[in-house]
């Protein structure tokens, strides 16, 4: 093993047992060395803390945090404790494949200048072909510069998706602001996008990471109480502020079908069910002066998946290339 770190594995943990040990075993099968693992975990009531205490493994560093730093403020010290300029970010109940590190390394060293870079997970290959859920995802280019990956955030929501897509440069990140502790739980989004604002961003089309799915996972417990669209309204405002005025409108059409009309279930359900203080939070502080009514009105266009639907799609998704072209 050389003595220069190449990559850093950041791997944030709160109550992660029993899949926090599948995780670390997934680190310590890759065939590459030279690698660092940073645990921090954030005050975990399981036997957490007694399975980090049996590791022994000189490259492991593990941080027990006094008091809860929240997942967002987690992050953010482990990008800081980060000693390689390369960082690969993995859930605790999420596991690295085989050559994940070697390969994300060599993804990363080949473009000194990103920031962010997205890869795969298990499944990825298929959700991206023609007619998966991601189909229209997979007509990005490998590269965006800053202003189409602006646009692309706005477009298409979080495009890393699940942190353990996600690798990056640290100090770039810490730079551009870090993780915003103001948004507990979509604070993935608004950090890459506003990284990807400034550096651009990347994207590996390999699968190189399992994400677990499971009802515990981060992303099913933080929206009980519809703290999520507050959380999403506020950053989608704050792209609006930064996009071109003259793609406000399409945007509003797009938002309204695409990001906002799914919601409606939800607050039919939370109607139904008495919760109306509940589900007066599903339409609250709409970004843009969108109005809950057209909203709803749309729901029929998203559910069926009719073809008008996708016309703004269509739209954005040639305008981010023309862009990214233009400065290219």
């Amino acid at each position: 093993m050389n003595n220069k770190i190449r990559i850093s594995i950041l791997l944030p943990v709160y109550n992660g047992m029993p899949y926090i040990c599948e995780a670390i075993e997934s680190v310590l099968e890759q065939g590459l060395d030279d690698w660092e693992l940073i645990i921090s975990d954030n005050g975990s009531t399981d036997d957490t803390r007694a399975y980090l205490g049996s590791l022994n493994d000189f490259r492991i560093r593990i941080y027990e945090q006094p008091l809860n730093l929240g997942i967002m403020g987690n992050l953010n010290f482990l990008l800081a404790h980060a000693k390689a300029p390369i960082a690969k970010i993995i859930g605790h109940d999420d596991r690295l494949l085989s050559g994940c590190l070697e390969r994300t390394a060599q993804f990363m060293e080949e473009r000194p200048s990103c920031a962010v870079s997205r890869c795969w997970a298990t499944g990825d290959s298929v959700r991206y072909q023609k007619g998966g859920n991601l189909a229209w995802e997979s007509l990005l280019p490998s590269s965006l510069e800053p202003r189409a990956s602006l646009l692309a955030f706005a477009t298409f929501g979080n495009l890393v998706g699940n942190i353990c897509r996600a690798a990056c440069r640290p100090q770039m990140i810490l730079k551009a602001g870090g993780f915003d502790q103001e948004y507990p739980a979509a604070g993935d989004y608004e950090a890459w996008s506003r990284v990807a604002k400034k550096f651009g961003m990347s994207f590996q089309n390999e699968e190189l990471v399992y994400e677990r799915i499971h009802q515990q996972q981060h992303s099913n417990t933080q929206n009980f109480k519809n703290e999520i669209f507050a959380q999403l309204d506020k950053i989608l405002e704050t792209l609006s502020r930064d996009v071109e005025p003259a793609m406000l409108d399409v945007l509003r059409r797009h938002w309204i079908i695409h990001f906002f009309s799914p919601r409606a279930p939800r607050f039919i359900r939370q109607i139904l069910s008495g919760k109306l203080a509940l589900a007066a939070l599903v339409w609250k502080n709409l970004p843009i002066n969108i109005s809950a009514f057209y909203c709803i009105a749309a729901y029929p266009l998203f559910k069926f998946k009719f073809p008008s639907a996708n016309l703004t799609t269509y739209y954005l998704l040639n305008r981010i290339l023309q862009d990214n072209n233009t400065i290219q």
